[in-house]
């Protein structure tokens, strides 16, 4: 049993916490500098998974961003209202709402691409392109098996 005070430093290899860390600050980060447009790391990651899932029902945007589903929905109002975003039925399945980004979504995504960019070198400074591609890896590997339950 650790001596009252000094503690045992589990928490240093106990990698949720360290995942969980890392996001918040890199979200801390890119936060500060997201202030300076209209959009907010909620905003920023709907624009994200567009940008990098092209159209795709509002469902997998839920899936992809991580986030609630009204959430998701007033968000992707509020881009669609600012001509960002665009909302159409299905063809197949008309209980089906796709999204895509606009022009002007693709635009705002572009503006704000580099900033994030920025944060992603910093984090991952000193790391050889072989470790950053492991890194990917052994990232993805960890998402499959927390997904697979």
């Amino acid at each position: 049993m650790p001596i009252a005070g000094r503690g045992d430093k589990w928490l240093g290899n106990f990698v949720p916490y360290l995942m969980y860390r890392i996001t918040n600050r890199l979200n801390m980060r890119i936060r500060s500098q997201l202030r300076k447009s209209d959009i907010n790391i909620a905003r920023w990651r709907v624009l994200a998974v567009l940008r990098a899932y092209g159209e795709i029902h509002l469902g997998r945007v839920v899936e992809l961003t991580v986030m609630e589903q009204p959430s998701v929905s007033r968000i992707v109002t509020q881009l669609e209202s600012e001509g960002l975003v665009k909302r159409t039925l299905s063809k197949v399945d008309s209980r089906v709402v796709l999204v895509r980004l606009t022009a002007a979504g693709d635009r705002a995504f572009k503006a704000i691409f580099p900033t994030a960019d920025k944060h992603q070198r910093i984090a991952l400074e000193g790391f050889t392109r072989k470790e950053v591609k492991t890194l990917i890896g052994y990232l993805q590997r960890i998402q499959h098996n927390i997904e697979a339950e």
